[in-house]
């Protein structure tokens, strides 16, 4: 009892540390915390030693991650995306394994191993580039949506990979009937339990938030990603994945915004648990004894990766700029390829002075990757200038200037959400010719339900913004404050309008310091419209027909702007 206290402990007074640390260098906090974790770890400090309660404390911190981004995708829009998923992932796992594969048979490895490493080689972490992708608000993307899908794809992998390892591990023959057999079974008793679930999780649910008691709610929630997660790992499949699946049921159901209102802080200090685990697992002795080889296995996770990943997904249609960042956002090692080389170390599969170097650029790479994942537009706004390679039209964005054609001083509104719709249909009433854009599909679905003229597209791609009519545009809008997209959308009229004003809305200090720097740009709050039509409500309601307290805030912005 007295270790586990102390590894506790431990664990979360390094996971503050880091935070605190990472937020005063302005450095990625994933970053942070895979230091901390190799500084802690048993090749440096030996305060944290990798198993028992950091194992444990890891796992759960992975499947309440995978839960919530399952959340975001419901049953409806992953049956949409069931094709990309199938033929992007599977391009992506066969064009980065093989020839790493074929490499490693080159050298001397049997088929067998090289086969097995190669394949893990291919995985990235879909725990670390969802936070990463969460916190910058990109996970609706295009490539944020297409690294996800590579991503399901790579843990669905998972279950022949496993059930390969465990038939070898047994001493038997993986052929292809034996695991055909194994993961089928496998597969389908998991999917009658989560389709059996799906009415009952819903039901669960509605009566418990009928109860109108919050901490109830909150228990039942956890309640429900546990269960998930035990239930997939008593099956055979992944925890991770369990818990993922059982998000997507529940994406549809109406208490999702809720539930992950409650979950985020778990979600935040366990999944910060995972990843100052991993990094207590780097061995800073196999960088003086294997640093070819660990520097062989770097390029080979990273750059050759990124390249690989790159033309895999240019092989699916997918545009240069948008291929060039999911590429970039998957080029690095993953959990589940930790968790083969951990089963390949214990059963003695194959031989430690393989795996080792292998195994400590794995952590290093996921080390590399917040960084990579956090400059993903910029290295691939370079890369995708290449020669050959220049970003083809998509297909939205002909129907975008078809309809741009015919507006002269208009108003670009990036964002249909509730705000954005509200804001198209004044400006409709007041008579002022507007363009409403939005990435999302669920939310391109919910404004046409709603009679608003809104076209599928991504803002942050400069090609968008142009077939949008950006040369004509007398403002442009943006109605949401996630930074990243933010700031592309921003550099880009900027670079087009120099001396054109933009009106973004923001919630939080950290999104006003951010952009408050650029030129023209007035921020506002997105309460400050509602306090003002308050405001005016109480002047009526006092007799005030005046009302220049009122009118006068609006001509002050309410935060400094750059000039």
């Amino acid at each position: 009892m007295q270790d586990l206290l102390i590894t506790s402990f431990s664990l979360l007074a390094a996971c503050t540390f880091a935070a605190v640390v990472a937020a005063i260098l302005r450095m990625p906090t994933l970053t942070g915390y895979l230091a901390v974790g190799a500084l802690l770890g048993p090749s440096a400090a030996g305060i944290l030693i990798p198993g028992g309660a950091l194992d444990f404390l890891s796992e759960l911190g992975v499947a309440l991650l995978l839960f919530l981004v399952g959340l975001e995708f419901s049953l409806g829009h992953f049956w949409l995306i069931r094709k990309t998923v199938l033929t992007a992932g599977a391009l992506q796992m066969v064009v980065v394994a093989a020839p790493l594969a074929l490499g490693l048979t080159w050298l001397g490895l049997p088929a067998r191993d090289a086969s097995l490493l190669g394949v893990a080689a291919a995985m990235s972490s879909t725990a670390l580039v969802s936070r990463q992708l969460a916190d910058q608000g990109e996970l609706t993307t295009r490539h944020g949506r297409s690294a996800i899908a590579v991503l399901v794809f790579q843990d669905l992998a998972a279950v022949p990979l496993l059930a390969i390892m465990a038939i070898w591990a047994r001493g038997g023959d993986p052929k292809f009937e034996n695991v055909l057999i194994e993961v089928l079974a496998v597969l389908a008793l998991f999917v009658v339990c989560a389709l059996g679930s799906r009415r009952l999780l819903h039901g669960l649910l509605r009566w418990v938030a009928s109860r109108d008691h919050e901490e109830s709610f909150v228990l039942c929630s956890l309640c429900v990603v546990v269960a998930s997660a035990a239930g997939a790992h008593a099956i055979g499949v992944s925890a991770a994945l369990g818990a993922f699946l059982a998000g997507i049921v529940l994406g549809e159901s109406d208490f999702r915004h809720r539930m992950e209102k409650h979950l985020r802080p778990f979600r935040d200090v366990l999944s910060g648990v995972f990843f100052v685990g991993i990094g207590s697992r780097l061995d800073f002795a196999q960088v003086v004894t294997t640093p070819g080889a660990t520097m062989a296995w770097l390029l080979a996770l990273v750059p050759i990766k990124i390249i690989l990943n790159t033309l895999a997904l240019r092989a699916t249609r997918m545009s240069a700029l948008d291929a060039w960042r999911t590429g970039i956002l998957l080029g690095h090692g993953g959990e589940f390829a930790l968790l083969l080389l951990g089963i390949v170390l214990q059963q003695g599969l194959i031989a430690a002075s393989v795996v080792q170097p292998m195994l400590l650029a794995l952590v290093l790479s996921m080390a590399l990757a917040p960084l990579l994942i956090r400059m993903h537009d910029m290295l691939a706004l370079l890369l995708s200038r290449s020669r050959g390679l220049k970003p083809p039209p998509q297909a939205e964005e002909g129907a975008i200037a078809t309809t741009a054609k015919s507006l002269r001083n208009h108003v670009i509104i990036c964002g249909a959400g509730e705000l954005g719709r509200d804001l198209s249909r004044i400006l409709t009433q007041a008579g002022i010719s507007h363009l409403l854009l939005e990435s999302d599909d669920e939310e391109v679905a919910a404004a046409r339900a709603t009679g608003a003229p809104v076209h599928h597209g991504d803002a942050s791609r400069p090609e968008t913004l142009q077939a949008a009519g950006l040369e004509d545009a007398c403002l442009v809008v943006l109605t949401f404050a996630r930074i990243s997209p933010a700031r592309r959308i921003i550099k880009t009229v900027h670079r087009f309008r120099p001396t054109l004003d933009l009106v973004v809305t923001c919630s939080r200090e950290n999104e006003i310091s951010a952009l408050n720097a650029f030129p023209n740009v007035y921020l506002y709050r997105e309460s400050f419209a509602a306090a003002i039509g308050i405001a005016r409500q109480i002047m009526l309601h006092l007799g005030k027909a005046d009302d220049l307290a009122v009118r006068s805030s609006l001509d002050q912005p309410p935060f400094p702007t750059a000039v």
